[in-house]
């Protein structure tokens, strides 16, 4: 369970990155940035949730791994 979360936390993360960089890009015009966001434009305004999202996974994980070693 701990390295599902982990995973999980990882692929958030860089989500949440992939859409910070698009909303950065998007006022250039670049042609992936206006893909990215027209996919999912609440991410594109808003990446910090998905952020978010990876950090509370990251705590289950490090629990669930605490949780194992106490057990």
């Amino acid at each position: 369970m701990a390295g599902l979360s982990f995973l999980i936390a990882l692929l958030l993360g860089g989500a949440a990155f992939l859409f910070y960089q698009a909303a950065g890009e998007i006022s250039v015009g670049t042609q992936w940035a206006s893909d990215v966001c027209s996919t999912a434009p609440m991410f594109c305004h808003h990446p910090e949730y998905l952020a978010y999202a990876g950090g509370v996974m990251l705590v289950v994980a490090i629990g669930a791994k605490l949780g194992s070693i106490a057990s």
